[in-house]
């Protein structure tokens, strides 16, 4: 019963919108000459939407964001605009959203939209039609970029680390049995995307990068502040508290923190393991403010999220960097070598939490440090000198994305401001 639902749900899918794609292609005529302006993040609702599209805002640039929906660690309004915004109350129907929702939203994508960034999952057509997108966004001069987040750009059999596969096949075994269809849209939208950023996934078989940006992801750092006092415990003269907030435990390696922090209470040490779980994302930032240590991920070499808004509030952060495959790259040609991160694997787990609990100092200065690192590299400063780039290039103008970051210490000393005009130019750059 279930196989002939799906097969009678794909059918009808497929006849409809084969006689709707053609209608979508003459609109992208039409549109190709109106004036838009938008920049339009979506549609995977993850949270790196929102503080690209502020920092967008920040700057003048007409910018919104356009999801399928939301996570629940998340609020509904952290974003704009959701596919059933476009249906009438009484028509938030499963099948009606199903059918009519890839054309209403690029409907509106073909009439406002002047950039569209989005992930390797791509926009609104999720089954069969996806390779339309591409051709509907060329013909319609909308600029396409692509940034993968992870689940929609990790072809499994690709991956360089053993261990990694390992975790993800653990946490995510689904993406497994899609690593065709990643793979196909991986290398489909890497040929047909006007830019693609891969961050720190770039050494897991993509053809294509356009810029050598080890993580991409920025926050509000405004709203995440630094600790205001650090405490002198040592573990001996009273406890200290080792946050992580997993989003799954074998990806982030949660088994070894676990014993660890055993081990480390039998040895004498008056430590308080925080576990964070499923919790909104207000939760982490209050608890940020009342631990000593962030143990962020274990297994996969890098830093995500959890690990910018760790050193955004200014506590040391324990994460894998060892892995030179991964991070050889980022040192040479981008900002990798100043990250003040404490490179931690499960081997040197127990060490490197001895080191930082005996010594207050310590923490406070990694804290500090990683403070300075994020307003740098992860901050709405960061991105919108990354997509002013981009729009340069995009322009026309012969820009070097691929080093950017290289000579990012020298437009810092020069104080510039970025601004970008109504229409995506760039303009003239003022004086902070």
């Amino acid at each position: 019963m279930k196989i002939g639902k799906a097969v009678f749900k794909n059918f009808l899918y497929i006849s409809f919108n084969s006689l709707i794609c053609p209608v979508l292609i003459i609109l992208s005529i039409i549109f190709r000459s109106r004036k838009k302006k938008k920049v339009i993040f979506g549609t995977t609702p993850i949270i790196n939407n929102k503080y690209w599209c502020q920092s967008l805002k920040e700057i003048g640039i007409e910018a919104e964001t356009l999801m399928s929906g939301y996570y629940k660690i998340n609020q509904k309004e952290d974003f704009d605009l959701y596919f059933e915004d476009f249906f009438p109350g009484i028509l938030r129907k499963r099948v009606l959203l199903y059918l009519f929702a890839p054309i209403l939203v690029w409907i509106y994508i073909l009439k406002n939209a002047k950039i569209i960034v989005t992930t390797f999952e791509g926009i609104a057509f999720k089954k069969f039609f996806w390779r339309l997108e591409p051709i509907l966004a060329r013909v319609a001069n909308i600029k396409m970029i692509v940034i993968p987040y992870g689940a929609d750009g990790y072809m499994y059999s690709r991956i360089k680390d053993p261990s990694l596969q390992q975790v993800l096949l653990a946490s995510y075994p689904e993406f497994a049995r899609k690593e065709r269809d990643i793979t196909n849209k991986v290398f489909y939208l890497s040929k047909y995307a006007d830019v693609v950023i891969t961050g720190v996934m770039t050494c897991e078989g993509f053809p294509r990068w356009d810029a050598c940006v080890y993580q991409p992801i920025i926050i509000d750092t405004k709203k995440w502040q630094p600790k205001k006092e650090y405490s002198a415990c040592n573990g001996k003269n009273g406890p200290v508290r080792i946050l992580h907030a997993p989003n799954h435990r074998a990806f982030k390696g949660t088994e070894f923190i676990l014993k660890v922090a055993k081990e480390l209470k039998q040895e004498g040490y008056d430590i308080d393991l925080v576990l964070l779980e499923n919790v909104p994302n207000e939760k982490v930032r209050e608890t940020m403010q009342e631990v000593d240590i962030l143990v962020e991920q274990l297994i996969a070499t890098g830093y995500a999220m959890n690990g910018i808004e760790g050193m955004a509030c200014g506590l040391p952060v324990l994460s894998n960097l060892e892995n030179s495959l991964y991070t050889t790259i980022f040192k040479r040609y981008s900002y990798l070598q100043e990250c003040p991160i404490l490179s931690t694997t499960p081997e040197s787990l127990k060490d490197n939490l001895k080191l930082l609990i005996e010594n207050p100092d310590k923490r406070r200065s990694l804290g500090e440090k990683g403070r300075i690192y994020v307003e740098k590299y992860h901050s709405y400063s960061t991105f919108q000198y990354l997509f002013e780039t981009i729009i340069r290039r995009l322009n026309g103008e012969s820009v070097d994305l691929m080093f950017l970051f290289r000579t990012y210490d020298l437009r810092q000393e020069a104080g510039e401001k970025v601004q970008i005009s109504d229409n995506l130019s760039t303009s003239d750059k003022q004086k902070r």
